[in-house]
């Protein structure tokens, strides 16, 4: 698959609009994406990571180099973008979790858990 069409394919996947993808890579319209994705317009290198990030993947995966599992990788990749839909900060956080070792994650839960469990407490948060 070339990479114009893993981009559409994986934006499609996520059930993203032309729209929603140019306002995350910070295009006024949607003209660029639809040039991309059609093959008709080359993606500058230097947008490749940033086209990943949008995509919830990596430059490897749009390039076809990796072989991840598309079921499980689009599984993953959907529940962290409805999570942080509308939140680009969770977003960011969530990614950076993702790439932690299981026991820094663990340690990283251990401090967050009670702060949830104040807040809950306090009525801020509903569960």
């Amino acid at each position: 698959m070339e990479l114009y069409e893993s981009i559409r394919s994986r934006r499609i996947a996520l059930k993203m609009t032309q729209q929603e993808l140019a306002q995350k890579l910070g295009y006024k319209s949607t003209s660029t994406i639809a040039k991309i994705e059609s093959g008709v317009n080359d993606i500058p290198q230097a947008k490749l990571s940033a086209f990943a990030d949008a995509l919830n993947t990596t430059p490897a995966e749009l390039m076809g180099l990796n072989s991840v599992a598309p079921a499980q990788n689009l599984q993953e990749n959907t529940v962290t973008c409805t999570i942080s839909k509308g939140k680009p900060q969770l977003e960011v956080m969530i990614r950076k979790l993702d790439s932690l070792s299981v026991k820094d994650l663990n340690r990283v839960i251990s401090v967050i858990k009670p702060l949830i469990e104040i807040f809950v407490s306090d009525g801020d948060i509903r569960m």
